[in-house]
């Protein structure tokens, strides 16, 4: 037989898909789900399984099936695994197959069997091929079971874990049932078994529907109970959940009290206690249900501990008002069954499907959709859901079929919609983009018509709708606050390509807050928390990344406003938030607040900053300004600072911190910058003299080592008649006469000073010196310190100054002087004629050696072998040296190629070819004198060249001290060999 899941999917489920764009939102052509008009929400498909004999009952639970027939054949088939078994029958018993109860994860089934005089339970689990009978439980017949929903349980599928069972007389006994309880001897699958409440007050009541619940992972549990005209309820918390019977601590809380039950409308008698699941989780019921005479009793699950009770509002859905219109003549539904939106309901010829969400107009129809059933499979029985899968089930006597919900929200959300459930629509249209903005549309207008201007604005915010028509809306409001949530809002959703209009929303939002708060500060409120709550807020918005780019494009508008507004004080935080420090430090400026200004120089050294405000600063604040200057150190440019700090006639206190920032600039950070230098020098002249003669003697004397200009520092000091300052830049000029005379004005000291310095010109001393003298003598007319002069100044004579003195002079004056210098004379004559007898007698050493060298000779054995080939010496023409090394004339022509210029080399062996060929020309003949003395001059020629000094002692090997012995190009392979 072919999978009975194998059928449903194929052909049931198409995809509707279309393109959506922001701009399509407001046009209906673009509902993504328009074109399910034509698509039932009822998909119906009869599985491929035909049954041997009438269906009468069947139950699914986790893809599990269990049926059972007329002929009391129960069947059970295991969708998963393509598996059907038939489980142990009753088919020779005389009791018939009343009702079975499926647990909800397919592991335990209660089969409720009877006849007229007798009713019988029997048990069975997935593992289980063979009935178990429950105890001898022979009593009422079992009419609902409340199964334990616990996933833990369906982990151990031995057991059932504590559950309910209510009878046809009002009796709710609890027990627990599994096969590990079915031990040798004892045969019974029951652990306990007990009545734990009875309903009926003496008056045998059938229990219909019965379930219980815990109210997710806490100790709550909640009971519900349904008989032919009343609802139970049963709450409580169980401490001890390992007791048993575990839920008779609910009940024991309700024997003293009376019972807490609903009345409803006459339950129809073979109506159950259905519950809605989110997502098929046990542990969050939705709402409950159950079929009554009169329509569909439906409450959603809301407990309330403290009041006990289950739900606190429910809903009679009425047969006679399904289309919208009175209907007297219903019939009273078979089954139902819950979906997330709908109720089903079986009728002996179709089933359909109600909306649970009633319309807001009563005359509305709430039948969303009828699915019309032949009657060639017998008559239809019942409609279930499998918790687990949700899937949908309905079967006919002779057929089985499977139903799929097609998008069944399509028409639900309209239904929310009209009704005012927004947050129920927008959680439907969540994918559907046209209807999102239709129902976001009609709650902001909600919001806008009760006076919510606030929420609406979020709402509109978030629209694909004109701007233009929203904002007017909010104009015309009183309130200023709805229109700056919405712009803020409206912000938020821009794109950062979107420049435009972010800087047309910032500026708005600004001129806002500008004027709340303007507007709080004129009622005198500056100081309230109010006003600091909405300063706190405006400096938030103006910190939003989405603005900054914003900001700093338009900061003149921005000021403008702020401006507009009087307020300043937000002017300098926007600056500062935004480091816009040169508008901030202008601002402090005007306001003449400098130790403000100073301190967010300090705080925030921009170089700029200082160059653009130093200027002020420094007359304002001159020793603060300076310091703050020095305190940068390198990170200013001393020359662009400099520039600042030029000020025409500066007061006496403002050069002298100028002076201490130049002093710092040249000493510290070594500026030679010569503009620097010179107007340091020029402050020195004017404000502190004292100074100007260390700097100029810590400069030098060489022209090429000062940084400032001679030429320009000697004019201000002839200005200022500083003669001594003008002596030492004349020296730096090399104007050394006209210093010497500038000194002679000041003092002879000076001026000896200055003459004794140029000690490396001899005759440029002897010069000054001598011009010292003669002011001494003419101008003084003091000759005993002319005398003197011969003392200090070895460069002076006596007769040196001689025509200075007047024709009056006696001799008896300098007779001393004249003494000494003829002593000296004497001295250097005797000195001179030493050294000439000393020279004469090294010519003579000289000479003498010189007649010894022509007369020397070697003795060269036969033996004897060049250094250069280690051949023997005598076989080719060779050169001796007194160190005795010998060398084959060519062997030495080879030594000295490498080192020695290609011209040398060429000379040599044009020379040796001559001399071959004079020695050719004259082999046979007698040679005449020319001959012999031209062959000797060019012999004597290459021996100049080749034994001028012997190769391996001279200089040439002298020089090749630092060469390595072996050559880089060799050295890999020399190494390669050693190794």
């Amino acid at each position: 037989m072919i999978s009975i899941l194998d059928q449903f999917e194929q052909g049931v489920e198409t995809t509707f898909k279309t393109a959506s764009t922001s701009k399509q939102l407001l046009d209906e052509s673009f509902d993504r789900d328009a074109d399910l008009g034509g698509v039932p929400i009822l998909s119906k498909k009869k599985v491929n399984f035909s049954p041997t004999d009438k269906i009468t009952q069947l139950l699914v639970s986790n893809d599990y099936v269990v049926l059972a027939m007329v002929n009391n054949v129960l069947l059970r088939i295991n969708l998963k695994q393509d598996n059907i078994e038939e489980i142990d029958t009753l088919k020779t018993s005389s009791l018939k197959v009343k009702q079975l109860f499926l647990d909800p994860f397919g592991e335990h089934l209660l089969i409720s069997c009877g006849n007229i005089t007798s009713s019988q339970l029997f048990y069975a689990t997935k593992q289980l091929s063979k009935l178990k009978p429950v105890g001898k439980y022979q009593g009422s017949e079992i009419t609902s079971v409340a199964w334990n929903c616990d996933h833990r349980v369906k982990s151990t599928s031995s057991t059932t874990g504590p559950i309910l069972l209510g009878n046809s007389s009002g009796a709710i006994i609890e027990t627990q049932l599994g096969t590990e309880f079915d031990r040798f001897f004892q045969g019974s699958v029951v652990q306990y078994w007990k009545e734990v409440f009875d309903i009926s007050k003496g008056q045998p009541i059938p229990i219909i529907g019965l379930q219980y619940h815990r109210v997710g992972k806490s100790d709550l549990f909640y009971i519900l109970a349904i008989t032919p005209t009343k609802l139970y309820q049963f709450v409580d918390f169980i401490l001890n959940k390992d007791e048993r019977p575990m839920l008779q601590q609910i009940f024991n809380n309700y024997l003293t009290i009376p019972e807490r039950f609903y009345e409803v409308p006459t339950v129809v008698k073979h109506g159950k206690l259905h519950f809605y699941f989110l997502n098929n989780d046990f542990t969050v019921p939705k709402y409950f249900g159950f079929l009554t005479e009169l329509g569909v009793f439906v409450a959603e699950v809301d407990i309330n501990k403290d009041d006990k009770t289950i739900f606190s509002s429910h809903e009679l859905i009425e047969y006679s008002r399904l289309y919208g219109r009175d209907d007297d003549d219903f019939t009273v539904p078979l089954s139902m069954t819950f979906t997330r939106y709908h109720v089903l309901l079986l009728f002996p010829e179709r089933v359909i499907a109600v909306s649970l969400v009633s319309p807001a107009d009563r005359n509305a129809s709430q039948v969303m959709d009828e699915d019309y059933c032949s009657d060639s499979h017998g008559r239809l029985l019942n409609i279930t859901k499998d918790l687990m899968t949700g899937t949908i089930w309905l079967y006919a006597e002779r057929a089985v079929f499977r139903y799929k919900m097609i998008k069944e929200d399509r028409h639900v959300w309209k239904v929310y919609l009209d009704k005012g459930m927004f947050e129920e629509a927008k959680e439907i249209c969540n994918s559907n983009p046209y209807r999102m903005n239709q129902v976001l549309v009609r709650q902001a207008e909600h919001f806008f018509n009760s006076k919510q201007y606030e929420n609406s604005a979020l709402i509109y915010a978030n629209l694909n709708v004109s701007f233009e028509e929203i904002v007017l809306k909010f104009l015309h409001l009183n309130e200023k606050k709805p229109i700056k949530l919405f712009l803020m809002k409206k912000l938020d959703s821009l794109k950062s390509h979107d420049y435009t209009k972010i800087t047309m929303v910032t500026l708005w939002l600004i001129e806002l807050f500008s004027n709340e708060l303007a507007v709080l500060r004129n009622c005198k409120q500056g100081k309230s928390q109010e006003y600091t709550m909405l300063q706190e807020s405006f400096q938030h918005f103006l910190s939003r990344s989405i603005i900054q780019d914003c900001i700093h494009k338009n900061w003149e508008s921005i000021y403008g406003i702020l401006a507009s507004h009087g307020d300043v004080n937000f002017m300098i935080w926007l600056a500062l938030e935004n480091q816009d420090y040169k508008r901030v430090v202008q601002h402090y400026l005007n306001e003449e607040k400098i130790a403000e200004a100073l301190t967010l120089l300090d705080n925030h050294p921009f170089s700029e900053l200082f160059y653009t405000f130093s200027s002020d600063l420094v007359e304002k604040a001159p020793a603060q300004t300076v310091s703050i200057l020095i305190k940068q150190g390198q990170k200013l440019d001393p020359l662009k600072v400099i520039n600042t700090l030029i000020i025409p006639n500066p007061s006496e206190r403002l050069a002298l911190e100028i002076i201490r920032y130049l002093e710092y600039s040249i000493h510290l950070l070594n500026c030679h910058v010569e503009s620097v230098h010179n107007y340091l020098i020029s402050l020195y002249i004017k404000h502190n003299r004292d100074k100007l003669m260390n700097y100029l003697k810590l400069q030098g004397r060489e022209i090429t080592a000062v940084s400032y200009n001679p030429e320009f520092a000697l004019r201000l000091c002839r200005e200022h008649q500083l003669k001594e300052a003008c002596v030492q830049l004349s020296i730096v000029l090399g104007l050394w006469e006209a210093a010497v005379d500038l000194a002679l004005t000041v003092s002879v000291d000076l001026a000896k000073t200055t003459a004794s310095l140029p000690n490396n010109n001899m005759e440029l001393s002897k010069k000054l010196w001598l011009k010292i003298a003669q002011y001494v003598v003419k101008q003084n007319n003091d000759i005993e310190q002319a005398m003197r002069f011969l003392e200090e100044c070895k460069f002076i004579k006596i007769e040196d100054i001689l025509p200075f003195f007047p024709d009056f002079v006696t001799i008896d004056h300098f007779k001393d002087a004249v003494c000494s210098s003829l002593e000296e004379y004497n001295k250097d004559i005797q000195s001179l004629k030493e050294e000439m007898e000393d020279a004469t007698k090294s010519a003579e050493v000289i000479r003498s050696e010189i007649l010894s060298f022509r007369n020397g000779y070697m003795l060269i054995q036969p033996s004897n072998e060049c250094s250069s080939c280690q051949e023997q010496l005598m076989t080719k023409a060779f050169y001796t040296f007194p160190c005795s090394h010998c060398f084959h004339a060519e062997c030495l022509i080879k030594e000295m190629t490498p080192y020695v210029d290609p011209s040398t080399i060429n000379t040599i062996k044009d020379l040796q070819n001559q001399l071959s060929i004079l020695y050719q020309n004259n082999k046979d003949i007698s040679q005449s004198l020319e001959a012999i003395t031209r062959r000797d001059k060019v012999k004597e020629s290459l021996d100049k060249l080749l034994a001028s000094e012997c190769f391996f002692c001279g200089e040439i090997m002298i020089s090749l001290i630092d060469k390595p012995f072996i050559e880089d190009a060799d050295f890999e392979n020399i190494k390669q060999e050693w190794e």
